[in-house]
């Protein structure tokens, strides 16, 4: 019952990590500028590429696409630390049941 409980969270786990592969990274961020007494406002997206930093402009049109998208990709990160813990502690407790048996057998 806990080997199928450990397969069915660690095919959770890696449908949850392929959907998050698909999904922008990062933050948005907000630029104002100011000209003839009136702001205009630009809407980034900035996210880390190994060392870089990368902004990225998203046209207005497309924010609302991407703030849900970055919102999904929370959840979805926030659910993957969530399986990942309760893997190892299935696995601790799977291991802990093989020392067990291993220990009655010697």
């Amino acid at each position: 019952m806990l080997q199928d409980e450990l397969k069915r969270c660690r095919e959770m786990l890696n449908g949850l990590r392929k959907a998050i592969s698909g999904l922008p990274k990062g933050s948005i961020s907000e630029r104002e500028k100011h000209y003839k007494n009136k702001v205009y406002s630009y809407y980034y997206l900035k996210y880390r590429d190994g060392e870089k930093v990368i902004s990225k402009h998203i046209p207005n049109s497309e924010i609302q696409k991407v703030k849900q998208e970055l919102s999904m990709r929370k959840k979805y990160e926030k659910e993957i630390r969530s399986y990942e813990k309760r893997i190892a502690y299935l696995n601790k407790i799977l291991r802990a049941g093989q020392r067990r048996r291993h220990g009655n057998t010697d």
